[in-house]
């Protein structure tokens, strides 16, 4: 079978060796992001030195750190995402790594030791344990010094705003793009069918309804659909589409539930017709996602939401097993509308225990404000790029450096090269209009306790409306189960704290 041109082109330049087992976000972003990376290149030579940064003002700072990593195997010292960082950095490293799908576990089991290395990478420092460490004086609180590390001023004041606790900055943050997620579609159906890709919410059905019914993989059989859902998520995109809110609407001293909201309500009006259209797989609520992006190498399904960089090369590198190759393209914002993530990846936190001086707290904001200069920055996308050109066997995994650092040099696809200028490209586009989470960067004491069983009480509520097991009327008794669940409570805090900010 003859590979289709653009992943001949990005074979050349791109195919790393990526692990299978990485998840997203989200990959969510969320983030949830906190989605995180799906690209897994498992070498990690050094790569030629970057360019030399303006002279240190001391020696290098030694420092100790707790992170997680995203390949097979931990990164070598010797390989370029360590020596490369204490280069840039002017530092010398003492990194305990630790699998992505474990780390949490040994987070946990490392705070409550109390045997704490210098710094601790966290990905979402709003969970219970990590703020009773914080309220318990286990960090140190980095805002009143700051003004002596003018790098440290440099983030974005929007993920500052979005990491603060309590009004105080407590992590250096690891930036990521603030928005990662959109449409991905097989561009060869489009071709075939002689559609372009959609910018509103009515060709982006009729793209659906052509993936069902005029046989985009020439099979001569009714064998298709539209769009793939997986594990009971319903992509926040469609409902940024239809003017919903992101997460909460704050209105007039009040903070509304999206679910409260006409316009979300008509989004999941239009996920429900989706799926008594059978536009979208029947199994959503409950496959998990490598088994739902099956359907995409055997031609059953032509589009997907999920996140750009992350996504669409990792379904590149699948092809690789399954011999089915094709084209993918990125949309940009369906009706000029997205939803925007906090815009980090959490950060580091510095714990007292280790840290136990102003003086040696210095030392380590030294690091970070080094690392987030307007010379290493230039060093450290100099070296993804050089790095993104080099062959599968020589890269290093670019989710590594990601990980480790904390500066943007590295949050979108580097190198020139066809595919990896498109995605950055969608995903400015998608962030120039992205709507934030007004929620963003505070803490509801109430949603902090009972987050899990609030979540759990709308989702379940959404996915029983899409498949056509309650009505509205059905969406109203969970929106007053879960307000006097603590939802009402919620709302009240965050309406008080967006008040006050």
């Amino acid at each position: 079978m003859e590979r289709a041109t653009g992943y001949r082109n990005w074979v050349a330049a791109h195919c790393a060796t990526l692990a299978l087992s990485v998840v997203l976000s989200a990959c969510s972003g969320s983030a949830s992001e906190g989605s995180e990376p799906a690209a897994d290149p498992t070498g990690d030579s050094a790569a030629p030195a970057a360019e030399a940064q303006s002279e240190a003002p001391a020696g290098p700072v030694k420092v100790s750190i707790l992170n997680a990593y995203f390949s097979n195997t931990a990164p070598k010292e010797d390989g370029a995402v360590v020596a490369e960082t204490e280069r840039i950095s002017n530092a010398e490293l003492d990194i305990t790594w630790v699998p992505f799908n474990v780390y949490n576990e040994k987070l946990n089991v490392t705070m409550t030791s109390g045997e704490m290395p210098q710094v601790i990478m966290v990905d979402n420092p709003f969970t219970t344990s990590i703020l009773n460490g914080i309220h318990s004086g286990m960090f140190w609180e980095l805002t009143p010094y700051v003004d002596e590390f003018p790098n440290l001023k440099r983030f974005d004041e929007a993920v500052l705003n979005n990491l603060a606790i309590d009004g105080k900055m407590y992590l250096v943050p690891r930036p990521r793009p603030f928005v990662r997620n959109g449409l991905i579609v097989r561009e060869d159906w489009l071709k075939k069918l002689n559609l372009e890709v959609p910018k509103t919410i009515d060709e982006f059905y009729n793209m659906l309804v052509a993936f069902r019914d005029q046989d985009p993989d020439g099979n001569g059989t009714a064998d298709t659909y539209g769009i793939m859902f997986y594990e009971g998520t319903i992509p926040a995109d469609i409902f940024a589409w239809h003017g919903a809110p992101n997460n909460w609407k704050a209105e007039n001293g009040t903070f509304i539930k999206d679910l409260e909201t006409a316009e979300y309500r008509e989004g999941l009006k239009f996920v429900r017709k989706l799926y008594e259209e059978q536009l979208v797989n029947e199994d959503f609520p409950v496959v998990v996602r490598n088994e739902a992006r099956k359907n995409l190498y055997n031609n059953k399904v032509g589009a997907s939401i999920e996140a750009l960089d992350a996504v669409v090369p990792y379904y590149y590198f699948q092809m690789e097993e399954t011999k089915n190759f094709f084209d993918l393209t990125a949309g940009g914002p369906i009706e000029g509308k997205a939803f925007s993530t906090p815009g980090h990846y959490g950060g580091a936190l510095i714990p007292k225990t280790s840290v136990k001086s102003e003086e040696e707290l210095k030392q380590v904001l030294r690091y970070f404000d080094t690392q987030n200069s307007p010379e290493a920055s230039e060093a450290f996308a100099k070296l993804a790029n050089e790095n993104e050109a080099k062959p599968s066997e020589e890269k290093f995994n670019i989710d590594d450096l990601k990980n480790l650092i904390v500066n943007n040099a590295a949050i979108y696809p580097p190198g020139d090269s066809e595919l990896n200028v498109m995605l950055k490209s969608r995903m400015e586009e998608h962030a120039a209009v992205g709507v934030a989470d007004p929620s963003n960067g505070l803490i509801s004491p109430t949603e902090t306790e009972k987050s899990e069983q609030l979540k759990t009480i709308l989702a379940d509520a959404k996915i029983q409306f899409v498949l056509g097991q309650i009505d509205e009327g059905g969406l109203d008794a969970a929106v007053e189960e879960w307000k006097k669940a603590g939802g009402a409570k919620v709302a009240e805090e965050l309406a008080e704290l967006y008040a006050n900010k």
